[in-house]
C-alpha cells in the first residue's frame, strides 16, 4: 500500500491522488497534501 508522503497516512492507491514527481507515481489523501509536496517537494524528500 502507498503512503502519503506529506501525512504518512497509509492508502488505497484506487481512491489516492496520484501526482508524478521525478519519474516516481505517489499518492496523497487529499489535495491538500498533494498541494503542499508540490509547493515544497524538498521538505518531504525523505518521506518518498
Amino acid at each position: 500500500m502507498p503512503v502519503d508522503p506529506v501525512c504518512g497516512i497509509e492508502l488505497d492507491e484506487d481512491l489516492a491522488l496520484p501526482h508524478e514527481y521525478k519519474d516516481k507515481k505517489l499518492y496523497f489523501c487529499c489535495d491538500g497534501c498533494r498541494k503542499l509536496f508540490i509547493k515544497k517537494p524538498g521538505k518531504f524528500k525523505k518521506n518518498i
